[in-house]
């Protein structure tokens, strides 16, 4: 991914390029699921439609975990969504 590649070579601290770097990676999967779970309503399949949107909660709840995290860690928020 380009954008990892620019976070990478920035002169953020490395704990703000794993932020950057996390909150990138976390956005693409999510997006691409909620496309999926769009795909997967207009087929009609409930069972993969339930599995995507339990692997997206699934996401949130790691997004927050590495959010909580990082408040430890630094002492300030990572990001507001």
């Amino acid at each position: 991914m380009k954008e990892l590649d620019e976070i990478m070579a920035s002169d953020l601290a490395d704990v703000d390029k794993l932020a950057q770097a996390f909150k990138t990676v976390m956005h693409f999967y999510a997006e691409s699921g909620k496309q999926e779970l769009e795909l997967l309503r207009a087929l009609g399949d409930k069972q993969k439609l339930v599995c995507t949107q339990v692997k997206l909660s699934t996401l949130e709840h790691a997004n927050a975990v590495f959010k909580h995290c990082y408040l430890l860690v630094t002492g300030k928020k990572v990001w507001d969504e």
